[in-house]
C-alpha cells in the first residue's frame, strides 16, 4: 500500500466534505499551503484534476465525485489500520501465537485454545506444530508468544509451568508378539527390539528420560532408525519396522496398524509444559498463565513457574 497516496486521498476527501481549502487544512491541522501542495501532487499521481473552485467554494469535478467513495473506504481502513496498530503498541488486542509438540495436540491445546478464544474474541490464535527444540527457539526469536513443548527445566530467559504428569507407552505393530504378554507390559521385554527413536537434539530432556527409562530396566536402546517426527515414529511402527516408547497422548491419535500397551510401573514421561520468554512477556502470556491455572491446576510433584530453576 502506497501510505503518501493514502494520505493525499485523506486530504482530497476534507476538501471535498469541507468544500473550502481553508477549512479543510484547519481540520487536518495543516496550513493551506501544504495541503494545496499535496492535492495538486495527488491531481499529478492520477492524471487527472479532481477539484474546482468556484464562488460557491471548492467542488469535485466529475472524476472528483467519482473517485470520493473509495477515498471514504480508504480513509476509513487506514483509520482502522492506525487504532488496531495504537492496541498492538500498548500491548492490547494483539493475535496470540502458540507452538504446539505434536502429543499436545490433543489434550492441551484445545482447552487453552478455547479458552483464549473466549477471552480475546477479538484477536485471531494461530498454531505452528513445532517440535521443542525449534519452538524454544521461536519463542527466543519472538515468533509465538506461547508453547506447549515437552521439558523439564527452564533456561532463561525461557520459562516453564508444567501441566501435568505423564507416562510412557509403548507402541507396537498390530500382531506383534509382544501384545499377548503381560499387561502392563515390563519394560525389559523390549531389549531385543529394534525401537523408533527421535533425534534427542529435538527435545533433549524426553530422549534423555527414554534412554535413562531403558537403563533402569537393564538394556540400551537398539535404536533401528531416528525418525523426525513423532507421527513418522507411529507411520514406522505401523509399517513394522520397529516399536516405539511414546507419551501418552500420543495414544489418542489412534493410528491405524499400532496397538499401545502401557508400561509397568509406570514409567514417567517428561509432560507437556507452557513455555513462554520471560524478556517478552505481554498481554496473551500473562492471560495464558492465569487460564493454565484454571485448567490444569497444579498435581503433587507439579511445580509452578517460579518455582524451577
Amino acid at each position: 500500500m502506497d501510505f503518501r497516496l493514502v494520505r493525499r486521498l485523506g486530504h482530497f476527501l476534507a476538501v471535498a466534505e469541507e468544500g473550502h481549502f481553508g477549512r479543510a487544512a484547519a481540520r487536518l491541522g495543516l496550513s493551506q499551503p501544504p495541503l494545496t501542495a499535496q492535492i495538486q501532487a495527488l491531481e499529478k499521481e492520477l492524471g487527472v484534476r479532481l477539484l474546482e473552485r468556484g464562488g460557491r467554494g471548492t467542488r469535485p469535478t466529475r472524476a472528483g465525485e467519482a473517485l470520493l467513495p473509495l477515498a471514504r473506504r480508504l480513509a476509513e481502513d487506514a483509520g482502522a489500520l492506525e487504532a488496531l496498530a495504537r492496541e498492538l503498541r500498548a500491548g492490547r488486542h494483539a493475535p496470540a501465537a502458540i507452538a504446539c509438540v505434536t502429543s499436545a495436540l490433543l489434550e492441551e491445546l484445545p482447552p487453552l485454545v478455547r479458552a483464549l478464544s473466549a477471552a480475546r474474541p477479538e484477536a485471531a490464535v494461530s498454531v505452528r506444530e513445532m517440535d521443542t527444540a525449534d519452538a524454544m527457539e521461536a519463542l527466543r526469536r519472538g515468533e509465538v508468544d506461547i508453547a506447549l513443548l515437552r521439558d523439564d527445566r527452564a533456561r532463561p530467559p525461557i520459562r516453564i509451568r508444567p501441566l501435568g504428569d505423564d507416562h510412557l507407552l509403548v507402541a507396537l505393530p498390530e500382531g506383534h508378539a509382544l501384545l499377548a504378554a503381560p499387561n502392563p507390559l515390563p519394560l525389559a521385554l523390549l531389549a531385543d527390539e529394534a525401537m523408533l527413536m527421535l533425534p534427542r537434539s529435538i527435545s533433549p530432556a524426553y530422549a534423555d528420560a527414554m534412554v535413562a527409562a531403558c537403563h533402569g530396566a537393564g538394556f540400551a536402546p537398539r535404536t533401528v532408525r531416528e525418525v523426525g517426527s513423532a507421527m513418522a515414529q507411529l507411520g514406522f511402527v505401523s509399517a513394522g519396522l520397529g516399536v516405539a516408547l511414546v507419551s501418552s497422548g500420543m495414544a489418542r491419535l489412534r493410528p491405524p496398524g499400532v496397538a499401545f500397551r502401557a508400561l509397568a510401573g509406570p514409567i514417567r514421561a517428561v509432560g507437556v509444559a507452557l513455555a513462554w520468554n520471560a524478556e517478552r512477556e505481554g498481554e496473551v502470556t500473562s492471560l495464558a498463565l492465569s487460564l493454565v491455572e484454571e485448567l490444569f491446576p497444579a498435581a503433587p510433584g507439579i511445580h509452578g513457574a517460579g518455582d524451577l530453576p
